[in-house]
């Protein structure tokens, strides 16, 4: 058997086709006795009557008829169906006419004119809109580089602008290819011309700390005509620092620092910054230091104030220095000294301040020099130098012991020892006497031989000692360590 609908051969006896799933039992009716009978037949199996023309006719038209009736769709059909589904959607977005149902039902050539037809329009706009991109990614290319070549070729443009000194010390340096330090820009300011002989200028200063050799950099950009000649005129590093450049650091006023001045009819820019330890905070160094560049000998000279970082009482630090490093005897340096008034992270010592810093120092450093149990008895003689002389005028006097958790004594030097229920006290052969508290377990100086050996000790008294010396005797009191000449 063949299918009526696709051709394919089909087993026989089949109701539908194997390939294309047609049903294939199909029949008319004899127009003669009006029976059903199968399509194909040429002979009505009834009344055996022939099959006309016009009978024919209707089985070709119920033939192509069923031939139109829908069946299953296979994989690659849905496919193609879910493709044009896609791309009727895009035409709609695109806001291209719908196709309207009947137009959906033409024949397969139809339907793929009309995909053909919208790819077409889609590809046609998509190339339209990346040549308008391309465009103007050239339009934008080509006004970069007209601004690149304008800066590159015109300095003039920069000098005749209206901009600040620090704007054109930043595009001049640039121009220049002298930004491959990667420093940060911390002044510039501008130095008008004061007769034709003397060109107008602006000094610039960067700075660089995030590195082992932290620096500052001063450049002098003199005007030549229509654009800037410039000049790396100083380089000066601060091992070790950390370089800190603007006025809040400082606590300076903004029209104070940095500025042009003038000293001793020198055109000069003054400019400051801190350069501390790097790390450092509350209670290490720091320093503070003060510039005065010379615009016609390029000379530079510092005033740096060093010493203590201590905090005002808003919390902004300061360095607490007696005194800058350097001499103030110059001219330049006279100058900033007085500039130096103004810096708020600086605070210079009083006399009186370093008086008694002073003395302070040198008490600490002889505490330092009496500390430690081989220096008991220098400790006692400088601790009651005015009991000792108060004790010869006849007076009672409250002694000042210094306790102390190790031995103060050679035992191997031992003279004399005396021990009752709460107190050990020794003579040494050097005539100093030393107690021993067996309570608190510490050691202390009761007389030392600086003011004359002892000779001899006794109790006088459960908790009191009698000392002989050579000037006379003395009686301790060993609770209250209090003494006073025997009778």
């Amino acid at each position: 058997m063949r299918c009526q609908h696709c051709g394919h051969e089909v087993p026989e006896g089949s109701v539908f086709c194997n390939h294309c799933g047609y049903r294939m039992s199909s029949e008319v009716t004899c127009s003669y006795c009006h029976q059903p009978m199968p399509s194909t037949s040429v002979f009505c199996p009834h009344c055996g009557k022939a099959v006309d023309d016009a009978m024919n006719m209707a089985s070709r038209e119920t033939v192509a008829e069923r031939s139109s009736e829908p069946r299953p769709a296979t994989y690659n059909e849905q496919r193609q169906a879910a493709q044009r589904q896609a791309a009727q959607r895009q035409a709609n977005a695109w806001q291209q006419p719908v196709v309207d149902d009947e137009e959906e039902d033409d024949d397969d050539n139809n339907g793929g004119r009309s995909n053909f037809n919208r790819n077409l329009i889609i590809g046609i706009v998509a190339a339209v809109l990346l040549i308008a991109l391309l465009s103007l990614l050239r339009h934008c290319n080509s006004q970069e580089n007209d601004r690149l070549e304008a800066r590159a070729d015109s300095a003039a443009l920069i000098a005749d602008s209206s901009q600040e000194p620090l704007q054109i010390l930043n595009a001049e340096l640039s121009r220049n290819g002298m930004t491959d330090d990667k420093a940060y820009t911390g002044c510039a300011v501008r130095f008008a011309s004061t007769d034709p002989d003397t060109p107008e200028r602006i000094v610039g200063v960067t700075y660089k700390d995030d590195t082992d050799r932290p620096f500052i950099k001063v450049y002098t950009l003199t005007r030549d005509g229509a654009q800037w000649k410039t000049e790396l005129a100083q380089t000066k590093y601060f091992d070790g620092r950390c370089i800190i450049m603007d006025n809040s650091s400082l606590i300076a006023d903004a029209m104070n620092i940095p500025r042009a001045v003038t000293v001793d009819g020198k055109q000069c820019l003054y400019f400051g910054f801190l350069n501390h330890l790097k790390g450092a905070g509350e209670g290490n160094n720091g320093r503070v230091t003060l510039c005065l560049y010379d615009t016609d000998t390029k000379k530079l000279t510092t005033l740096t104030y060093d010493g203590q970082i201590r905090s005002h009482s808003d919390g902004r630090q300061y360095v607490y220095s007696r005194g800058p490093l350097e001499g103030t005897g110059s001219s330049e340096r006279s100058f900033l000294r007085q500039e130096a008034a103004s810096i708020g992270s600086i605070r210079v010592a009083t006399q009186d301040e370093i008086d008694a810093e002073e003395e302070a120092k040198a008490k600490e450093e002889e505490e330092k020099a009496l500390a430690g149990e081989e220096n008991a008895d220098a400790k006692w003689d400088h601790d009651n130098a005015e009991n000792m002389d108060k004790l010869k005028e006849g007076e009672e006097v409250k002694m000042k012991p210094t306790q102390y958790d190790k031995p103060i004594i050679n035992m191997k030097e031992i003279k004399d020892k005396l021990e009752n229920d709460r107190y050990l006290v020794f003579l040494d052969t050097k005539g100093s006497v030393v107690g021993f508290n067996k309570n608190t377990r510490k050691y202390f100086t009761i007389y030392a031989g600086k003011s004359g050996a002892a000779s001899g000790i006794s109790f006088n008294g459960d908790n009191s000692v009698l000392i002989k010396t050579a000037g006379g005797s003395i009686t301790y009191d060993l609770v209250h360590d209090k003494a006073k000449t025997a009778n």
